[in-house]
């Protein structure tokens, strides 16, 4: 198998994934070390991307694997931005709001995209009015981040149930990130600062393992991470609020158990707190808490019939208004609600034949959001969702081909007050619906190096609690109507996707390049409806969005560079009443690319680079008024932005590294960021250093 490594840590997998090719590897695979031998594995032998990747896209096309060690050394510590470098993917992340939205080909929110941490999903939203959006927001510490993994389109397994339009996983930190080979006791201490109110980062492991007496092995580890952000100046010298804060604080702990070759148990837990004051785009302190338990168990004998994963999890993500000094208001004081979530998967993989494989398996999911009486536009209700899924993969020649379905039912419950005569009474509320979902796509090898591919997917994503419960604790900021607006009603939303591509990969080279289209149906809005009451609509007709995406890179003894380049046409449905929190409208950039240069010296040791980041022309969605909340467009202009970064390898247990965000300290209103920079409000971020060190011992 080739191997490359991608300038500033964004890898493309050039697979098709254990659901749909598995035997399609003899194309090279772009993965950790260039130096690597080049080796062409036997299809026969291939199990996929198990254990490099945590998700596995359906279409036949590239999984994106952003190094968690490139954003802190040359992405200044932006999760959001090194995924931007992903050819298709864009982020929704306001300047002073540490979130992560990740938007793929033009969707987010909702779910849109199964955005998860450790393979759990964040479906944490606050529509509680001031910085209030449709988006699941994910919150993780840069520092624990190992990888970002980004599959576009249908999704194999438990990540692509009610997923629309594709999945992304952030994996933190194991116990093979700090320990290195053989090494039984260690540690890592990772620290950055800079300027521009980019304060102290600090990453602290430790981790141990050893060897059962009764064979088998074991390992532990404890981590400790947090940073101080604080108030920030755009390219002209405007500051953020003196009172802008984020402080989290990240406890993670993992351990492993390997009783036998044949089985392997990994379990996690994490806490995560933050007290922040996003008082641009929000206006309110928010204080956080998010809890999580996971369990993972593999159990692969000497058998080709049984190659069995399975997974659980608990999640508590809670959020209050507890009130700060530097508040403009205080209507949102004490607003306070619980996102609960709790699933399980399992799957199997049998090889009936060298050419023939089935992957099958269920997942179950459920998310239960509860908030107080002054929880605004926030509605408490449970989503549960059940999938079922079976992929065949079958290798005929140079030809690969892939055909499967999946079963995904949800139902969605709540409750509402209703009045009657001057007597309120609860009444409940439930919907639900269900999806058969095909997929087939077919790959031609002209070569180990030089491949194409075809696919067709449907994917859908169910409705959610807030879609259908939207404004049953008190509906501000909306105009006329009731203040009761909940829909029983809505139905879930549907895509079918075409994609074609091709993929060519060298030791020293790597393009790829793929065009898809979309047809989204049942689009769901935040609209006036028939009879002229504001709620969660399904919009008729299609939506369309479709697209080109460019990729490319080289790596020699002293050069590296890639280049990622989006062309998009993802125009959604603009809501009556989008903006003003209701819906920021995260429609892609029509174009937008990255371009990375850089040299080696002193062997592989040390590292420089610049960066080029070009966004295109953009619309943000912003209400007239609170009387009249009817959406008005607005255009952002393009902006092109340079940074540099650079790293050395002192030893083999430290290392250096250092970065410029935005050199030319340029002035720019940040793309899908919401309507806060306008009329006069912050920009993006203005030039930044940042210098850090990694110790391991």
């Amino acid at each position: 198998m080739t191997t490359l490594h991608r300038t500033a840590g964004v890898r493309m997998r050039l697979h098709c994934s254990v659901a749909i090719l598995v035997s399609c590897f003899p194309i090279a695979t772009l993965a950790q070390d260039v130096s690597q031998n080049v080796t062409v594995l036997d299809t026969i032998v291939v199990e996929g991307n198990t254990g490099e990747t945590s998700v596995e896209t359906l279409t036949g096309g590239e999984i994106a694997v952003v190094e968690g060690e490139a954003v802190a050394d040359s992405y200044t510590g932006d999760v959001a931005t090194a995924l931007r470098s992903v050819p298709g993917v864009f982020t929704r992340s306001p300047g002073d709001n540490p979130a992560v939205t990740v938007n793929i080909r033009g969707m987010q929110g909702f779910g849109r995209v199964n955005t998860m941490i450790d393979g759990i999903p964040q479906t944490f939203r606050n529509m509680s009015g001031h910085g209030g959006s449709y988006d699941d927001q994910v919150f993780v510490d840069p520092g624990l981040v190992a990888s970002a993994d980004v599959a576009k389109g249908a999704v194999a397994g438990a990540a692509g149930m009610g997923a629309l339009a594709g999945a992304a996983n952030f994996r933190t930190i194991g116990i093979d990130d700090v320990l290195d080979g053989e090494k039984r006791v260690g540690g890592m201490l990772k620290f950055s600062a800079g300027t521009n109110g980019y304060g102290p980062h600090v990453t602290a492991a430790g981790a141990m393992q050893g060897n059962f007496a009764t064979g088998g092995d074991w390992g532990t580890m404890l981590a400790i991470s947090g940073y101080e952000n604080g108030q920030y100046a755009d390219g002209d010298g405007t500051k953020s609020s003196e009172y802008t804060q984020d402080e989290p604080l990240t406890i993670l702990a993992k351990a492993r158990f390997r009783p036998s070759d044949a089985l392997e148990i990994n379990i996690a837990a994490q806490d995560y707190n933050n007290k922040m004051f996003p008082a641009s785009s929000s206006g309110y302190l928010w204080d956080m808490e998010r809890q999580s338990v996971s369990a993972d168990v593999h159990y692969n004998p000497a058998s080709e019939l049984i190659n069995i994963s399975a997974n659980a999890y608990w999640q508590d993500m809670s959020f209050d208004f507890p009130g700060h000094e530097g508040q403009a208001y205080n209507g949102s004081t004490g607003r306070e609600g619980t996102d609960i979530s709790k699933g399980f998967s399992v799957s199997n993989s049998s090889r009936f034949s060298p050419n023939l494989r089935l992957d099958y398996g269920l997942a179950w999911s459920n998310n239960d959001y509860d908030v107080n009486e002054l929880g605004g536009n926030n509605g408490s209700g449970e989503l549960d969702k059940l999938g079922a899924f079976l992929q065949a993969s079958y290798q005929m020649g140079a030809w690969d081909f892939g055909a499967g379905l999946r079963y995904d039912t949800w139902e969605l419950s709540g409750e509402i007050p209703e009045t009657v005569n001057n007597v309120t009474t609860v009444v409940p509320l439930d919907n639900s619906g269900e999806e058969l979902l095909p997929n087939l796509s077919a790959r031609y090898h002209f070569s180990d190096a030089l491949s194409t591919y075809a696919s067709y997917a449907q994917t859908m994503r169910a409705p959610t609690a807030t879609e259908m419960f939207y404004g049953v604790n008190g509906n501000a900021h909306t105009g006329g109507g009731t203040t009761i607006r909940v829909n029983p009603d809505l139905d879930s939303e549907k895509a079918e996707t075409f994609e074609i591509g091709v993929n060519y990969a060298t030791e020293l080279y790597y393009v790829s390049a793929s065009a898809f289209q979309s047809n989204v149906e049942d689009f769901i809005v935040f609209e006036t409806d028939s009879d002229n009451e504001v709620r969660f609509i399904n919009i008729p007709g299609e939506t369309k969005l479709r697209g080109v995406e460019l990729a490319g890179g080289f790596e020699t003894e002293r050069f590296f560079g890639s280049l990622s380049v989006t062309l998009s046409d993802t125009d959604q449905p603009a809501a009556q009443q989008a903006g003003g929190g209701h819906d920021q409208y995260g429609e892609l950039p029509n174009e937008y690319l990255t371009l990375d240069l850089g040299a080696k010296f002193q062997g592989d040791d040390g590292r420089i680079g610049a960066r080029m980041r070009y966004v295109g022309d953009s619309v943000v969605a912003r209400y007239t008024s609170f009387s009249d909340m009817t959406a008005t467009m607005i255009d952002k202009p393009s902006y092109t932005l340079f940074d540099l970064y650079g790293s050395y390898q002192v030893s083999d247990n430290a290392e250096l590294f250092a970065s410029v965000e935005n050199v030319f300290d340029k002035y720019y209103v940040e793309a899908n960021s919401g309507d806060t920079s306008l009329n006069g409000g912050i920009g993006g971020r203005g030039r930044t250093f940042t210098l850090g060190a990694t110790f391991r011992f």
